[in-house]
């Protein structure tokens, strides 16, 4: 499955195009083309750019028609045109013609492999690009928000002439202060605040500085709590709006007025480090069943306002650690649908993971939307990361994501200067990938930043829907994520660790009279597991094998693996189908279906295949359970409610 573009997930309403228009060949190399007052510029063949888009749209079926396109959307800062799509999005078929409509090309890169078909970059002369705008309050910072609470010392933080002295005041009904800084050679000022509890009692700010009266900025209504950043690519940024129970849970909402949040705009990526953010979907908001809910997208929801599985995972945490509001939650949605993890790290990350191929500055995201918040830094509790559906290619890629992901953890600690802080992730969910296997190897990839000190997890792999790419139930995975968090970043004693594979050893052979005589014969593997409760284990019916609709009067998305895909969905290099449930690799033989069941101990499951008629003395070299892209995942903790995770294993392998 070829990686979705950066940038396909966000629609915006544009005029119709303009058709009829003159075209003025200009004697220039790069060529202009002249519309009426607009002069696109053709950046060149095979390139792409990190920047949003406003639209797809298949209407026009030459390059010059898409640059008129865009020209007549005056958000429109460039065009992309292929030739032949290589996917189907956005009203754009696969193998036809698509003009993507973009907000910027100003960090347009050359494409790493030649595209199918031919495809051609312009840009829009006058229009805007970008530059990089910096104001005296960062914009990562506002009225409403949430400052990270005692021990942690809040900074805050903005631009002003170099040397020029900032003046401070914090005050609360309870308390006042009054600092000063001076800003350095950079123009930056940056206030150090004295620590502060959580509470739900507001603070004021004022800010004034020595440069000009005009520099002068005010925060209201500011809480100190804790304090997460949620990432990644369009599971992650798959708004509350379409989230499965969407009315239940957006009335829930009001109950929660000391949970704030904050949207990272998507208009700016940029392939040099930048100072501030450039755009802001939604600056800091007091939590209601009306500010969870707002729909910036018309038509589109999946993406429209702020992020479910960020809001869902703070609201957990908030009830777990004070029922009444007094540990304030500050959440901040910075994620950009169809991005890869290289876009969301530095240049040290891709140097330790022996990637040439990348920009020498970093990743367009990491610069633009990552490092404004490091100028401070801003204190934090952790961050949260549902990404890797874009790095699922091969078995390459996956190889490459199990170095840059926790290469990419230990560069966002470095630069807030919170080694130690918590980082929690989604292991991927279902859709009907191709290749199948890169699916299964990308979610074990994911699993390498464990060797990473206070990295938890969550899988949503058994709560998908069938080939839909963005599951609606998100409650599943962000209650399962925070609590991996209460354990790892609060010390509460909660277990979040799915049961894993750990070894296996092969039973007896066994022989079955059957009715008619015949004598058939069964290989046999007992599986342990780590991570199980003494409770123990149980099956259930797998989750993924009629899906729930979950959307208001949606009807189920049928799973149905026993008709248009074989059952054998197991295979060590290529499947040929999507489901996958447990089977025994056999030597001579090759692999074979297989059932589960619960050993006594209760921390074991047995697997069993049916064996071809006259084997003797069959020999299993390996086992796999739920290794798909769609995984039927049985096999859950009694106490828990986790299930055992995927494994693909040979029989002398032992996991992690």
């Amino acid at each position: 499955m070829r990686a979705l573009p950066l940038n396909l997930l966000l629609l915006a309403c544009a005029p119709p195009l303009a058709h009829g228009l003159t075209t003025e060949p200009v004697d220039d190399i790069p060529p202009f083309v002249r519309f009426g007052e607009c002069a696109p510029k053709l950046v060149g063949e095979n390139y792409d750019a990190p920047s949003h888009d406003l639209l797809q749209t298949p209407l026009p079926q030459t390059s010059e028609d898409c640059a008129q396109a865009c020209c007549a959307n005056l958000k429109c800062a460039g065009a992309l045109f292929e030739s032949l799509s290589a996917i189907s999005y956005g009203g754009c078929s696969v193998n036809k013609p698509c003009c993507y409509m973009k907000t910027s090309v100003a960090d347009a890169v050359p494409m790493r492999v030649p595209v199918k078909g031919k495809n051609a970059l312009w840009r829009i002369a006058g229009r805007s690009q970008d530059d990089e705008h910096l104001g005296f309050l960062s914009a990562t910072l506002g009225s409403h928000m949430v400052l990270q609470r005692a021990p942690q010392h809040a900074t805050v933080w903005g631009h002003t002439a170099p040397g020029a002295k900032v003046a401070t005041v914090m005050m609360s009904s309870e308390s006042r202060h009054v600092l000063a800084t001076t800003a350095d050679a950079d123009g930056i000022w940056r206030q150090i605040l004295p620590p502060v509890r959580a509470s739900s009692t507001p603070y004021n700010f004022t800010f004034a500085s020595s440069n000009s009266s005009a520099e002068r900025a005010e925060m209201h209504d500011v809480l100190f709590g804790d304090v997460y950043i949620c990432g990644g690519q369009s599971n992650m940024e798959f708004a509350m709006p379409a989230v499965a129970n969407a009315s239940y849970e957006r009335q829930r909402a009001n109950d929660f007025p000391t949970i704030r949040f904050f949207s990272v705009g998507h208009r700016t990526a940029s392939l040099t480090p930048l100072k501030d953010l450039q755009t802001v979907w939604e600056p800091w908001q007091v939590a209601s069943n009306m500010s969870i809910n707002r729909d910036f997208s018309p038509g589109h929801t999946l993406f429209s306002t702020f992020s479910a599985v960020c809001w869902l995972f703070g609201r957990e945490l908030s009830e777990k650690l004070s029922p009444t509001g007094e540990v304030p939650i500050g959440l901040i949605s910075n994620n950009w649908g169809g991005t890869k993890v290289e876009v969301w790290a530095p240049a040290d990350s891709y140097a330790s993971c022996n990637r040439t191929d990348l920009p020498p500055h970093g990743g367009a995201m990491y610069n633009a939307m990552i490092l404004p918040y490091t100028v401070g830094p801003m204190a934090i509790s952790g961050f949260i990361f549902y990404q890797g559906e874009a790095d699922t290619a091969n078995a390459s890629t996956a190889e490459q994501y199990a170095c840059l992901f926790p290469e990419m953890i230990k560069a966002w600690r470095s630069a807030f200067r919170a080694p130690t802080a918590y980082f929690g992730f989604i292991q991927l969910s279902t859709w009907c990938a191709l290749p199948p296997e890169g699916l299964p190897q990308l979610r074990e990839a994911q699993m390498a930043a464990l060797r990473l000190r206070n990295v938890g997890y969550a899988t949503n792999a058994d709560h998908g829907m069938g080939c839909d790419i963005h599951p609606s139930a998100k409650q599943f995975c962000a209650a399962r994520l925070a609590r991996s968090a209460l354990a790892i970043g609060y010390g509460l004693d909660v277990a979040w660790r799915s049961p894993t594979y750990a070894a296996a050893s092969q039973t007896s052979l066994d022989q079955v009279e059957e009715a008619r005589g015949a004598r058939t014969s069964t290989a046999s593997l007992m599986v342990r597991l780590q991570d199980v409760s003494a409770a123990g284990l149980h099956l259930v019916h797998p989750f993924n094998y009629e899906s729930p609709g979950y959307g208001q009067g949606s009807a189920p998305v049928i799973v149905d693996c026993m008709g248009s895909f074989p059952i054998n969905a197991t295979a060590n290099s290529s499947m040929l189908q999507q489901c996958a449930w447990a089977g025994l690799k056999v030597r001579g033989v090759g692999w074979l279906n297989a059932s589960v069941s619960v050993l006594p101990n209760g921390n074991s499951l047995l697997l069993t295949a049916q064996l071809p008629k006259d084997l003797d003395g069959p020999l299993i070299e390996a086992s796999a359970y739920a290794w798909g892209p769609i995984p039927m995942m049985s096999a859950y903790d009694v106490a828990t409610g986790l299930p055992v995770l995927p494994w693909n294993m040979s029989v002398h392998a032992r996991g992690p």
